[in-house]
C-alpha cells in the first residue's frame, strides 16, 4: 500500500505539473472538490523560495513514516480564531490521517477554554473546580508569565481540578495518549500534581527544560483530569500554561493553537513560547497570523514583519530544521464594514519573510477568488456574516485547498528524489 500510494504520487504530480490544460489542472485535486467557480484552485501551490531545505528534512521525514511506518512528525499551526475553533486544523489532521491510516497521533496542545468563558476547539470540552482566572496575549496588559498556549489559568484554591474530555467527533479511539505532559511553573514547590485514571500511572517526570511535569501511562487514555493540591499555608498561586498530549507510536501530531483576536505582537507577549515549543519540537510551522494584524488603519508591513521575525528567530531557535510555511489572510472584511486594504502588503511581507527564511508561502487570499470574494463565500455559505470567518464548510474548504497544496509539493519532491 504505501509503495502504491508513492507511485500514484508520483504519477499525480507527473500529471498536474506537466499538463498545460488549465481545466485538467483544477480537476487534479486529491482532497479539495472543483466545485466553486470563484475559488482559484489552480493558484493552489505553496510557493518556495531559496533551496528550501528545511521542507526537504520535513518531506524526507514524512516520506519515511508514509513509506515504513518508522518515525513520528510534528506540525504546529499557529493562529488566532481561526485557529482556535479548530476546524481548519482538525481537517488538516485528518487529511494527513487518510494519506497515512494507522498513523494517527494525539490531538495536542489542550486548554480549559471553560475559564476563560471562550469557545474551545470544537472536538474537546473542559470542566474545572476551584475559582481560576486567566490572562491571554490579547489583553492589554499582562502581568504572568504565558506559554506556547497563549493563555493562563491560575488559581490560589487549597485543592483544585481539571477535567479534559473529548467529544465523540474527535474519533478518540484513534487518537488516545499515554503521555500527559502539565506546563507549570515546576520550580514552585508549594503544590501537589496529581492526576486520574491513576491506575494506569507509570512514571512522573519534571522536565525542567520544558518547564513541565510529564506523566507517564500504561495504557492509552481518551480523557484526563488533574488535580492540584496546595501543600501549605502559603499564598502562592498554582500557574497552569496548558498541557500536550502525546504517544510513543510512529504517527504525525497536527496540533492546533490560536487565540481569539491575537496579532503577531499578542504572541510576542508569550515569555514562555519558546521553552514550551521546545517539548513539541516541530517538524513544520504553518502560521497563520495575520489577521488582527491587518485590521488595523495602523498596519505596517515593516512592523509586522519585524514581529513574525522575532517569532519564527524562536521557532528556528529550536529547531533549526523546521520548515516554516506562511498563509496569507483571507479576504474579509473590517468589523466596522471596510474592505481589507492590506492584502498585497501581508503577501509581499509573506514573500520578504520566505526569502529570508529558506520558507514556503501559500496564498488564501488569491485561492479564495482575490479582493471582495468573501462575499461570495458568504453567499453559498461557506463565510459567516462578520464575513471574516468561515462557517464549517468553509474552513473544511480551505484546509483541503492548503493540503492539496502541501501534497502537490511533496509530490514534486518524491518526483525529484524517487529511486
Amino acid at each position: 500500500m504505501p509503495n502504491s500510494f508513492k507511485i500514484f504520487l508520483i504519477g499525480f504530480v507527473s500529471i498536474f505539473v506537466f499538463q498545460n490544460n488549465a481545466k485538467a489542472q483544477v480537476s487534479r485535486h486529491l482532497f479539495s472538490e472543483y466545485k466553486y467557480e470563484y475559488i482559484q484552485y489552480d493558484s493552489c501551490f505553496l510557493e518556495s523560495f531559496g533551496n528550501n531545505k528545511n521542507f526537504k528534512t520535513f518531506y524526507s521525514k514524512l516520506e519515511k513514516l508514509n513509506f515504513t511506518g518508522e518515525g513520528q512528525i510534528s506540525i504546529l499551526h499557529l493562529g488566532g480564531s481561526h485557529i482556535q475553533a479548530g476546524i481548519w486544523s482538525w481537517q488538516m489532521r485528518k487529511n494527513f490521517e487518510t494519506m497515512m491510516p494507522g498513523m494517527e497521533g494525539t490531538l495536542g496542545l489542550v486548554f480549559p477554554f471553560c475559564i476563560a468563558k471562550t469557545n474551545h476547539p470544537f472536538y474537546y470540552t473542559s470542566k474545572v473546580e476551584g475559582k481560576w482566572e486567566f490572562q491571554r496575549i490579547t489583553d492589554k496588559e499582562v502581568d504572568v508569565n504565558i506559554g506556547l498556549s497563549g493563555i493562563t489559568a491560575f488559581t490560589s484554591d487549597s485543592t483544585a481540578s481539571i477535567l479534559i474530555s473529548f467529544n465523540p467527533v474527535s474519533e478518540i479511539e484513534k487518537h488516545k495518549f499515554d503521555k500527559f505532559s502539565i506546563f507549570h511553573d515546576v520550580e514552585d514547590t508549594c503544590w501537589n500534581l496529581t492526576v486520574k485514571p491513576e491506575e494506569f500511572l507509570d512514571t512522573v517526570i519534571v522536565n525542567f527544560e520544558t518547564g513541565a511535569s510529564e506523566f507517564y501511562f500504561t495504557e492509552k487514555l481518551d480523557s484526563v483530569q488533574l488535580f492540584v493540591t496546595k501543600k501549605d499555608s502559603s499564598d502562592s498561586k498554582f500557574y497552569f500554561y496548558g498541557a500536550y498530549l502525546e504517544n510513543s507510536d510512529p504517527s504525525i501530531n497536527y496540533c492546533g493553537i490560536g487565540i481569539n483576536g491575537a496579532s503577531t505582537s499578542s504572541y510576542l507577549k508569550a515569555e514562555l513560547f519558546e521553552k514550551h515549543l521546545k517539548l513539541v519540537n516541530p517538524d513544520l510551522v504553518i502560521l497563520s497570523i495575520g489577521v488582527n494584524d491587518a485590521a488595523s488603519k495602523s498596519f505596517k508591513e515593516s512592523v509586522y514583519v519585524e514581529n513574525y521575525k522575532k517569532i519564527i528567530d524562536k521557532i528556528l531557535n529550536i529547531n533549526p530544521n523546521c520548515a516554516i510555511l506562511l498563509t496569507t489572510n483571507n479576504d474579509f472584511y473590517y468589523y466596522r464594514g471596510g474592505v481589507n486594504p492590506f492584502s498585497s502588503q501581508v503577501y509581499s511581507s509573506m514573500k520578504t519573510l520566505a526569502i529570508h527564511y529558506g520558507g514556503s508561502v501559500w496564498n488564501l487570499f488569491k485561492a479564495m477568488g482575490g479582493l471582495k470574494s468573501v462575499n461570495l463565500w458568504r453567499k453559498d455559505e461557506l463565510a459567516n456574516r462578520d464575513r471574516i470567518h468561515f462557517t464549517r464548510a468553509g474552513y473544511i474548504i480551505v484546509a483541503d485547498l492548503l493540503f492539496d497544496a502541501i501534497i502537490k509539493d511533496f509530490a514534486k519532491f518524491l518526483q525529484e528524489n524517487k529511486t
